[in-house]
This record gives C-alpha cells, structure tokens and sequence, in this order.
C-alpha cells in the first residue's frame, strides 16, 4: 500500500502537469486498480488484527477491532480512498450530455 500510495503521489501529479491527455487506457487502468486496491485496503481494516500497545497480545474480536478503527484512522482512509477522478467524469460526462 504503501508503494501505491508514493506512486500516486508522483505519477498523478506528474500526468496531470505534463501530459494532456488523461483518457489512455494506461492511465485509466492505473487509476481503476489503485482507488480498487485503496478500497479493499479500507474493507480489511475492518478485519486485521491490532496488536495492543502494553504488551504482546494481538486484539482478534471483530466488534473491538472495528470500534478502535473507526475511532482512528477510518475518516482518514475513507476520505482519502473516495474516487474523485469518478466523480468528476461523471459530472463531466453529464453536462456534456445535457449540452447537446
């Protein structure tokens, strides 16, 4: 995830400077399987053990697991795994339709 997300943070800016046109299979393929890995990434949470913070034992219950995620980083991961690039096509996609 981690290397996905460095990638994201240079190819998508970089694209979006120096290359024009966004619409190539490539960059669409690119697009669709990182927002799907970020999504999947954020359903796992729900379902990953947590190693407590005082000692070694490793928290299994699923109600626990997803009270703590939620009280931490899940406003986070869900807001940053929401495929914008998606909405904005499909904004785009309409206004050109109600265009013609």
């Amino acid at each position: 995830m981690l290397l996905l997300m460095v990638g994201n943070l240079i190819i998508l800016p970089v694209g979006i400077t120096f290359f024009k046109d966004e619409n190539t299979p490539p960059w669409i393929i690119f697009n669709v399987v990182s927002d799907t890995l970020f999504l999947v990434d954020l359903v796992l949470n729900f379902r990953t053990g947590i190693v407590k913070e005082d000692s070694t034992e490793i928290l299994l219950d699923p109600k626990a697991i997803r009270q703590r995620y939620l009280k931490s980083w899940f406003l986070v991961d869900f807001v940053s795994s929401i495929p914008v690039d998606y909405i904005f096509l499909m904004v785009d996609l309409e206004a050109h339709l109600d265009s013609e």
